[in-house]
């Protein structure tokens, strides 16, 4: 059921776009990669030496609008963690498909540079099991929010966000995701 609700929001998102771009008001689409860097913070004493990992990123994303945008964005996102539980070291990895909906503003907009910060929810879907103790199953679905900053010389194009889960991706462990993401792009039109 999830899943649909996944599909069912990459339909909106296309269909979307594309009555916007019907309209004439602004349509950017691009692609991009990256580096994040993830932690999975708990309030779980039983967790300790916990250390984030590097991942990357691979995506496509649209931004519509001149000024004030609205930027959706498909990515294949991995990260990993580490920690220990209970005298053993769990090294979960991450494969997730990640749809960020912001909106945004233009602090500087020219034809040559343009200074962005864009904020909204950020929903991931994991695609593969990651390891973890023995009955503390990680979900596949993860909502959050995300913030962005970034920064448009001609058509590279360069961001740095930071996205946070609001829901416990292991709730018998009680985290949630915290990823500092930063990549580089390039508009295609």
């Amino acid at each position: 059921m999830k899943t649909n609700r996944f599909y069912l929001m990459i339909a909106v998102m296309v269909m979307t776009a594309g009555a916007v771009k019907a309209q004439d008001t602004g349509l950017t689409f691009g692609l991009k990669a990256g580096l994040n860097y993830a932690t999975l913070p708990t309030s779980f004493k039983e967790v300790t030496d916990k250390k984030g990992k590097v991942g990357y990123n691979l995506g496509a994303f649209a931004r519509v609008g001149k000024t004030l945008y609205f930027q959706p964005e498909l990515n294949y996102v991995t990260f990993k963690s580490a920690y220990n539980y209970a005298s053993n070291t769990y090294k979960p990895k991450f494969n997730q498909l990640n749809l960020p909906l912001m909106v945004g503003y233009k602090l500087i907009n020219t034809a040559a540079l343009n200074l962005r910060v864009s904020a909204g929810p950020d929903l991931s879907y994991t695609l593969n099991k990651a390891q973890g103790p023995s009955g503390f199953d990680y979900k596949k679905f993860n909502a959050g929010g995300v913030i962005n900053a970034g920064v448009d010389i001609g058509s590279l194009t360069i961001d740095a966000r930071y996205s946070r889960g609001l829901t416990k991706i292991n709730k018998d462990l009680n985290e949630k995701t915290g990823i500092f993401n930063l990549s580089v792009g390039f508009k295609v039109f």
